[in-house]
């Protein structure tokens, strides 16, 4: 019910009106959904906060003018359209787009609306939620006007409510796989070198690794950043990960870094056997600006912040799917996670188990672990496959096709879960034909616009023709003679 007030007090009114509410409320939504940036430098936080309050605030101008037609059903639906445009538009630009705060997240232990993901996407839970909230403000509305328009919206709010229940569980029925997490976790307050530090936290995964042995997992997963040298080139990383995957006598997904050059890194994950051998790799495909590489470095160069991002990484093209353990697993690292559009990318070239290798340990007991495990959440239930979603220092967990949390890790704590899991065997209609639903939002949101605008421009252009007027030709505007009397 959050957005119902802003979807009231912009109604019809003035495009400047409706963006200045829309801004104000985006900054309180976002200033306080990503305070944890605030950890790296408040500067980041207030431009982040104020670029993302700036997409709200097109929704506010565009809503306040499109809810100004006489149709309840067609405000509904504008309010939907509109909003999944921006959010949409919100995940491609700038710099490749950032897409916390969209609003699957927030849904995703409203467990009825979550499987509208596997038909459109986050996107079509999106929707649904804005159409609940503006169907909302019709139902009051109309409660003050007439009863028989209240029956009527709220036959149409009753509707939206149980349309997900129509829609099937996913099931993943394919082969069965016991697959390990391994948070090896990030010594805090840390005093020796940073080579010490790395040497230290890939000692942590090994010891954990090899006390799997007894429970003997199909998989074993770590997290983004396990190994933080080069184990193609460290005979140190290279040595560790071989002990481990012959103790535990299971092949690896390793998170790891390799170098670039002298000045550039790639961000990994390698496909491990059980001699420890590096049979495949996937390169990060979407880096994080600002975080893993720096936008017009001459540019922004200047501010403290980035000195943490002393060298920029190199993005790959293409997805991979790793052939492992007897099925497809399809890796995505961290930040590629919270895109829909990514992800569904690997599961329709063949993945049927998704592993999300993340590093949050830089935002601290903030909240930014737990909305990052909710888009783990939202990606398991587009594309119907299971998640194994894997953080340096938590939260992992493992994610059922459903969404659910099965079972779940504390923050800043070196620990293991094995689950059995099992391979999908059937991809979503969403997986299959990806963002359909944003781009026909788009189209009806730009319709709806060229509509709103020749309406206003033949009320305008009807306000200032002289009464006794027809037409432009003036020889039209005379009176016709009165017919003679008999």
């Amino acid at each position: 019910m959050a957005i119902a007030p802003l979807l009231a007090l912009a109604r019809a009114r003035s495009v400047k009106r409706g963006a200045g509410l829309g801004f104000v409320f985006g900054l309180g939504f976002f200033g306080v959904l990503l305070y944890w940036i605030s950890i790296i430098g408040f500067i980041g936080w207030i431009v982040l906060v104020a670029l993302q309050a700036a997409f709200l605030a097109v929704f506010g101008g565009l809503w306040a003018r499109l809810s100004q037609t006489d149709s309840a059903g067609a405000r509904i639906a504008l309010a939907a359209t509109v909003w999944v445009s921006l959010e949409f538009v919100r995940a491609l630009v700038p710099v490749g787009g950032f897409t916390w705060g969209e609003l699957a997240q927030s849904q995703t232990e409203v467990r009825w609306l979550l499987p509208l993901a596997s038909l459109g996407g986050g996107w079509l839970v999106a929707g649904f939620a804005v159409a609940l909230n503006a169907a909302l403000v019709e139902l009051i509305g109309a409660a003050r006007l007439e009863g028989r328009r209240a029956l009527v919206v709220g036959a149409l709010i009753a509707a939206l409510l149980g349309a997900p229940l129509l829609i099937p569980d996913n099931r993943a029925t394919g082969d069965p796989i016991s697959a390990a997490i391994v948070q090896g976790n990030v010594p805090r307050d840390f005093t020796g070198t940073f080579l010490e530090k790395e040497l230290t936290i890939l000692a942590s995964h090994q010891h954990l690794t090899e006390e799997l042995a007894s429970a003997e997992p199909d998989l074993v997963i770590w997290p983004e950043s396990a190994v933080g040298l080069d184990l193609t080139t460290n005979e140190d990383s290279a040595r560790a990960v071989t002990e481990a995957a012959e103790a535990v006598g299971a092949p690896l997904i390793v998170g790891g870094n390799i170098d670039v050059g002298e000045d550039r890194y790639g961000v990994v994950a390698f496909h491990v056997d059980e001699s420890g051998e590096v049979v495949d790799r996937y390169q990060k495909t979407h880096l994080v600006p600002f975080g893993e590489y720096v936008p017009a470095r001459s540019v922004f160069g200047w501010i403290p912040a980035l000195e943490q991002v002393p060298r920029d990484a190199v993005a790959a093209d293409e997805p991979v799917v790793f052939d492992i353990a007897g099925g497809e697993v399809a890796p995505v690292i961290s930040f590629e996670g919270d895109f829909g559009s990514l992800v569904r990318r690997p599961i329709a070239e063949g993945g049927r188990l998704l592993v999300v290798a993340t590093n949050t340990s830089t935002w601290d007991y903030s909240w930014a672990s737990a909305q990052h495990l909710a888009f783990s959440q939202v990606r398991a239930v587009e594309n119907g496959v299971w998640v194994a979603h894997a953080a340096l220092s938590g939260i992992s967990a493992f994610v059922s096709p459903q969404g659910a949390v099965t079972d779940s890790t504390p923050l800043w704590t070196a620990t293991a879960l094995v689950e059995d899991l099992r391979f999908a065997e059937n991809i979503t209609l969403y997986t299959r034909y990806g963002d359909w639903y944003p781009l026909l939002s788009i189209m009806v949101t730009a319709g709806a616009v060229v509509l709103s605008l020749r309406r206003r421009r033949g009320s305008d252009s009807a306000a200032s023709t002289p009464q006794g007027s027809v037409g432009t030709d003036p020889s039209r505007t005379s009176l016709r003679p009165l017919p003679k009397s008999r």
